[in-house]
């Protein structure tokens, strides 16, 4: 069977996407996408494939088989399954699917795919809402043709809203949460809306648990709960991930100024934080990124 355009598909829009090595370690990015109108004979059987694929039905209902275990998903589910693993999918002969499906990867893809997975019990879960489905999709492959500035971050974007959208599809269902699914309380959630506006200053625990307006012992305990990382792990992590961004988006910054830009007055321990985080130094990051071509000033 031809992967690239199944027999029996009515392929009404396709893209292919093309990432960078450097935001492959950075962002969520697509390998392919497709919206179709499956035929009566379409469907795929495969020992071990490549990327994360989630098929959101639009209509129809079809059959299939992840890791021996069979799935039937109509319209309304999305279906979601690592292709490293053995799997078999096809259209219902009398109701063909009409889906739109993505394949993708990134940081974290994997764990995400687990935990939703893990949480329905199924790879078929539920997904919110179709309009979003469809707008999503056409802002893929609108970005995935025309590469604007802020590419790969816009492509992520949408990526997790599709995610977001079976998230809450599954718990609109009334499905059991997995704990790294969870919704932030509000407090939390105040509290970490404040520590990413803030991130560039000192922020102390007693700041963060004010915002939450708890005490400071159960803030911690509530963050981490929520997050699955101390706030100061979390507010190191989200350092990092800013100072990545500022250098692939404004390479003429020297390292110092990136550091005092995302919290850290002294590059010393920046450089420290930033080789613990990502495996290497700031300058060999940045010299590594695309169009890099002399070392980077300190």
């Amino acid at each position: 069977m031809d992967k690239i355009a199944p027999k029996g598909a009515e392929v009404f829009e396709r893209a292919a996407g093309f990432p960078s090595e450097r935001s492959r370690g950075l962002w969520w990015y697509v390998h392919n996408a497709a919206h179709q109108q499956c035929g009566t004979d379409w469907g795929t059987a495969r020992e071990r494939f490549f990327g994360h694929q989630i098929m959101f039905m639009a209509k129809g209902k079809g059959h299939g088989n992840f890791r021996g275990k069979a799935w039937t998903a109509a319209g309304g589910d999305a279906v979601l399954m690592d292709l490293r693993n053995p799997h078999t999918y096809h259209a219902d002969p009398a109701e063909p699917w009409e889906m739109y499906w993505v394949l993708f990867d990134g940081p974290g893809v994997a764990e995400v795919f687990n935990a939703l997975i893990r949480s329905a019990g199924s790879v078929v879960i539920p997904f919110a809402s179709l309009e979003r489905v469809r707008a999503d999709f056409a802002a893929l492959f609108r970005l995935l043709a025309e590469h604007p500035p802020g590419y790969d971050a816009w492509v992520w974007h949408h990526l997790s809203g599709l995610i977001a959208n079976v998230v809450e599809g599954h718990r609109r269902a009334g499905g059991e949460a997995d704990p790294s699914l969870a919704q932030a309380p509000a407090g939390v959630a105040a509290a970490l809306a404040h520590l990413r506006f803030h991130h560039h200053r000192t922020l102390s625990l007693e700041e963060l648990a004010r915002h939450a307006h708890m005490s400071t012992f159960h803030f911690v305990r509530r963050f981490k709960r929520a997050t699955g990382f101390t706030p100061i792990e979390y507010l190191e992590k989200y350092r990092i991930g800013r100072a990545q961004e500022l250098m692939m988006t404004q390479p003429e910054l020297r390292l110092n100024e990136i550091a005092r830009a995302v919290g850290y007055d002294d590059p010393a321990y920046f450089s420290r934080v930033f080789r613990k985080r990502t495996g290497v130094s700031p300058r060999a990051y940045k010299q590594g990124l695309p169009g890099a071509s002399h070392p980077a000033p300190a």
